[in-house]
């Protein structure tokens, strides 16, 4: 489906208060997106549209209310008349291993994660079907390979992912003209790994390579203008989904080795310090978290994945050099006496 210009679009970005959602938003407004940030904190949401600059609009919202999501969509079109692109990407998560999650903790999980990003689908849908435009789910790589300590994560992501797969196919069933694109990223330096409730007693961190925000902010609103079904961001993302369906019980015995390990600094932090899994913390967090040191500020696999064309254009290219090469040797053989 050809899309309009993203400096032409309308954007609402969710969990736009901080993380890889504040650096979607900011990137949006940078190429001339008119732009709406969601999301729980009032802090945050002072920060991100103070970033957007004058066309910015902030609205705050728990997606996990059907409601709110309706009210987004409506504020929304009452001040810019429409919604081009809706950019789902709201998130929590717990630390804790499955057998001792407690039940209002998946449940909460689950509100936000997988029914955040439908209640919103179903309030823009009407919006998006007007515009022809695009619902964006930015979802994980653990969508499909699970790992340990995030059984509630990964499987709110798990079950977005098939919600949307079967929504994109009775779109072109029925002709409804709203693609429906996810993206599955790595590992992201976002302030969300000090504000996750963990039960870890230790530091969580993101599982290396680990990537700043900015980046993958690129790819994602690429997928705004040229809709892609599903694009994995970052080689670590990658990896997990290559190994996830080639030799799953091989990952499977790499993560009872590090899967623990992997997941934190070895820092100690209380279990019971502040999270932000039923309120938003104080602040404004920005879009970094706290391991920039450790982060890649490219990702040269998601480059290539968008740019095919410049792959094949310099394979031909390559073949034709060699071709020539070859012909010119054939052709000063054949002069020789």
């Amino acid at each position: 489906m050809k899309k309009k210009r993203l400096s032409e679009q309308v954007v609402v970005v969710t969990g736009g208060t901080a993380g890889l959602g504040r650096a979607i938003a900011r990137a949006a407004a940078a190429r001339g997106a008119k732009v709406v940030v969601a999301g729980r904190d009032s802090d945050g949401l002072d920060g991100a549209k103070a970033e957007l600059g004058g066309d910015g609009h902030a609205v705050q919202v728990d997606v996990s209310s059907l409601d709110d999501c309706h009210r987004l969509v409506e504020e929304t079109l009452d001040r810019f008349g429409r919604i081009d692109t809706f950019c789902a990407n709201a998130m929590v998560t717990v630390y804790q291993e499955a057998r001792d999650l407690k039940p209002d903790e998946l449940r909460r999980v689950l509100d936000v994660n997988f029914f955040g990003a439908v209640n919103c689908y179903w309030a823009a849908l009407p919006a998006l079907v007007e515009s022809r435009g695009t619902f964006s789910h930015v979802s994980s790589a653990l969508a499909y390979r699970a790992i340990p300590l995030q059984a509630a994560y990964c499987s709110s992501k798990h079950a977005g992912r098939a919600f949307f797969e079967a929504a994109r196919v009775e779109h072109e069933k029925h002709d409804i003209p709203v693609a429906i694109t996810l993206c599955l990223p790595g590992a992201i330096n976002t302030p969300q790994f000090d504000q996750a409730r963990q039960y870890l007693g230790k530091q969580p961190q993101p599982v290396p390579p680990i990537y700043e925000p900015e980046p993958f902010a690129d790819a994602v609103i690429h997928t705004f203008e040229h809709p892609i079904r599903e694009l994995p961001l970052g080689w670590g993302s990658q990896k997990a989904l290559w190994g996830q369906k080639l030799a799953p019980r091989i990952v499977d015995a790499v993560l009872v080795r590090n899967g623990w390990k992997g997941q934190h600094t070895g820092e100690e932090k209380p279990v019971g310090s502040p999270d932000n899994l039923f309120e938003p913390l104080p602040r404004d967090k920005g879009s970094r978290g706290r391991f920039t040191g450790k982060s890649r500020d490219s990702t040269l696999w998601t480059s290539l994945r968008l740019r095919r064309w410049l792959v094949g254009t310099a394979a031909v290219g390559v073949g034709l050099a060699t071709m020539g090469v070859t012909n010119g040797r054939a052709r000063s053989l054949v002069r020789r006496p």
